[in-house]
């Protein structure tokens, strides 16, 4: 603002910027308290969106727990996994629940209803975890089904994730599965490396009983 000379001279300066500002100034104002409070409304159903589902998890580890005991609550599991999906399917939660829906399918031989359920799950732009093991489990059942190229399409994006030594594994169930014993020996070596390799070692008997089997017919092989 100019300097002026007189005290009259600056208040009639200031409702003449007034004039010409302040209901733009208003207007600015008001649109920054709604955007805030707007702001503030959206955490808050958000926060209430969550805990809500975390509710609902919790009563589906419940329920999932029992179907791991004995088989009883498979249609409460069922109920509310399919409840998180419907109404929450852009939290973790309910594409947790896509993985649970796969399970229950993959116990009932259902192979392609949980490829359905892991492709939808991959559909909701999950999070980098839950992303690897929606992958892992879609190429599992898919060797399972013997659709052996469509399974390694999914491995190939495993290997810098926690996954990487399941995928190396079944990459030489594969190639063992297609007759290629000499790429499945190497596989299981790079699974047994990358195991090794891990914050939290894991030991695998199977996966050496493997390499051990391939190992030995190499050496008759040779001889």
């Amino acid at each position: 603002m100019e300097t002026y000379r007189t005290e009259e001279e600056q208040i009639e300066a200031i409702k003449k910027w007034w004039q010409e500002n302040g209901k733009s100034t208003v207007f600015g104002i008001a649109l920054a308290l709604a955007i805030v409070f707007g702001w503030k409304g959206w955490q808050g159903h958000q926060l209430d969106q969550a805990q809500e589902a975390s509710a609902i998890f919790d009563n589906l580890l419940i329920a999932d727990s029992a179907v791991q005991r004995d088989g009883t609550s498979l249609n409460t599991a069922q109920h509310l996994a399919d409840t998180l999906k419907d109404r929450f399917a852009g939290l973790s939660y309910g594409q947790f629940a896509g993985l649970y829906k796969a399970k229950y399918a993959v116990n009932a031989d259902d192979y392609e209803a949980a490829v359905a359920e892991l492709e939808w799950v991959l559909d909701q732009g999950p999070s980098q975890s839950i992303k690897a093991q929606a992958e892992m489990h879609l190429a599992q059942v898919l060797y399972a089904t013997e659709e052996y190229d469509q399974a390694k399409t999914y491995l190939s994006s495993l290997a810098n994730t926690g996954y990487a030594p399941d995928a190396a594994e079944l990459e030489g169930d594969i190639a063992f599965a297609q007759n290629d014993k000499t790429a499945a020996l190497a596989a299981y070596q790079r699974a047994r490396q990358l195991a090794r390799e891990q914050e939290a070692p894991v030991n695998n008997p199977m996966l050496e009983m493997k390499i051990n089997d391939l190992s030995a017919a190499a050496v008759e092989g040779a001889e």
